[in-house]
């Protein structure tokens, strides 16, 4: 198995609108995945953000974000943490994930996406650099690339 650790890019392009623009997956990630028996479109349920596990509204800003498998997808299990950044500035929140730290410890690059009803997330209006989401969970999707 591949073990690498991958950080969140903090310089990526952003498109006109707010959102962030492609970028590709991090070193390793599509071997450690495949290892692990995800390809894209694998999907699994996330609780967002896991400083606020409860029910109800969620707020999110830009920047860093940690967020926990609810279900197991491929062979990662459940409450495996995903790590990635958050972008509010275009028509929905874009959640990218960059790497995932196993139950056991292991850490290693991912490249997956947060979604709801569609790409991204729909949000409520908001100050600039956050916003609110109806709800604390989503699906993340496991893709080849950030489009």
């Amino acid at each position: 198995m591949v073990l690498l650790l991958a950080g969140c890019p903090v310089g990526v392009a952003v498109r006109p609108d707010g959102s962030p623009a492609e970028e590709p997956c991090p070193a390793g990630a599509r071997e450690a995945m495949a290892e692990l028996g995800l390809w894209p479109r694998a999907s699994a349920q996330v609780d967002l953000d896991v400083t606020q596990l409860r029910e109800g509204a969620l707020l999110v800003y830009d920047g860093p974000l940690e967020s926990e498998t609810v279900v197991p997808m491929g062979e990662l299990s459940a409450k495996t943490h995903l790590f990635g950044r958050v972008w509010t500035g275009g028509p929905r929140v874009v959640i990218r994930y960059y790497s995932a730290q196993l139950p056991d410890g292991r850490k290693l690059p991912f490249c997956g996406v947060a979604n709801w009803n569609g790409p991204g997330l729909p949000k409520a209006p908001g100050r600039p650099g956050s916003a609110a989401l109806s709800q604390t969970f989503a699906s993340v999707d496991v893709v080849s690339q950030f489009r």
